[in-house]
């Protein structure tokens, strides 16, 4: 018998792209995070993950959030 993934990754949630998980996380001074990259890396990962939050959740407004 075939086994069954029940719950398949669905990729990265907003708490997997917090910034101390982050490879080029240089710590924290003055209150603000250290990044060692010029930009956010994690970018598209993070707005693509608050975005399935959105619809998973249930946003006010569904049909702005496809």
């Amino acid at each position: 018998m075939a086994k069954k993934i029940l719950n398949r990754w669905k990729g990265y949630s907003v708490a997997d792209c917090d910034c101390k998980y982050c490879l080029y996380y240089g710590g924290k001074r003055h209150g603000e995070v250290k990044c060692l990259a010029d930009e956010c890396v994690c970018k598209e990962e993070l707005k693509t993950a608050a975005r399935r939050e959105r619809m998973n959740n249930g946003s006010k407004d569904k049909s702005r959030n496809p």
